[in-house]
């Protein structure tokens, strides 16, 4: 939650879960959320809902209690898994993506469909601009895709990969870069403005499910399939004026624990790796 006060998660038994950060105590447990498994979740700003996503389609909004936690809304446009769901700042609406190839914003006023995006694309991540007129996408075509949040129009297309899909996104707080991950495991800095690849690093040995970037814009998160979850250090000397480098330069920031692959230069591109400056975290896999 917002406030600090509890974690909330889904799971693929259906139920959404809330802990105490802390202790880990369980705090409740909304029971059969969705049918197939809980595959997204976002919290309003206020924390007095949750939004979440599953398996079958559903998008639905729960009532957070203290002692109850029913549901206020279901809305069913998806035909896919709901991989990604996040809330505007005012919280009145929210979007969400699909691998049914289309991402909506619902109003969480008239739980009502707003806007439809749609592309040749099973979505994996979506990702509101600070500002709250854009939108972020990306997901299996390996490509980064700007949309307008008010027609629902894509307004600039660029590749976010060669080799694999993008599966996460995250955008800084003053809205002048984002980072990207997916299957090729390398961790991309990019200028938000000029869509330029700034940065990459490499310390993932499986495909990186989930990155986020620290309300001071000084780290970046990423977890991997392969149980890792790594804190990087975002690159020094990001700015207006290093976005706007001639096209093809990528410097590189570093993974301290782990060995650090440099790439050979090619034609007008050069991708040196970064680093990784906190000890790199092994979860347990189940």
């Amino acid at each position: 939650m917002p406030d600090g006060k509890s974690i909330v998660s889904g799971w693929d038994d259906g139920k959404i879960r809330a802990f105490k950060p802390r202790t880990g105590t369980l705090m409740y447990t909304i029971n059969d959320a969705h049918r197939g498994g809980v595959s997204a979740l976002a919290v309003t700003s206020d924390n007095q809902r949750i939004v979440s996503g599953g398996k079958g389609g559903n998008v639905r909004v729960w009532a957070v209690g203290k002692t109850t936690q029913p549901m206020l809304a279901s809305m069913k446009e998806h035909k896919g898994t709901v991989t990604s769901v996040q809330i505007s700042d005012d919280d009145t609406h929210c979007v969400s993506a699909s691998e049914d190839g289309s991402s909506l914003v619902w109003s969480l006023e008239r739980f009502a469909r707003v806007t439809c995006l749609l592309a040749n694309n099973q979505f994996k991540c979506i990702r509101y601009h600070p500002d709250q007129c854009q939108l972020l996408t990306c997901g299996t075509d390996r490509k980064i895709t700007f949309w307008d949040v008010a027609d629902g129009n894509p307004i600039r297309i660029v590749d976010g990969s060669k080799t694999a899909q993008l599966n996460c996104l995250a955008i800084s707080p003053d809205g002048s870069r984002f980072v990207s991950g997916g299957g090729e495991s390398l961790v991309h800095v990019w200028g938000y403005d000029e869509a330029h690849q700034l940065f990459q690093g490499h310390g993932h040995s499986g495909a990186i499910t989930a990155c986020a970037i620290s309300p001071d814009s000084q780290t970046i998160v990423t977890c991997g399939d392969e149980g890792g979850i790594f804190m990087w250090k975002m690159p020094e000397g990001i700015s207006e004026s290093k976005s706007s480098r001639t096209q093809g330069q990528i410097e590189g920031f570093e993974e301290e624990n782990y060995p650090t692959p440099r790439r050979k230069e090619h034609e007008q591109q050069k991708i040196p790796a970064f680093k990784e400056t906190k000890h790199a975290t092994r979860a347990a896999r189940h």
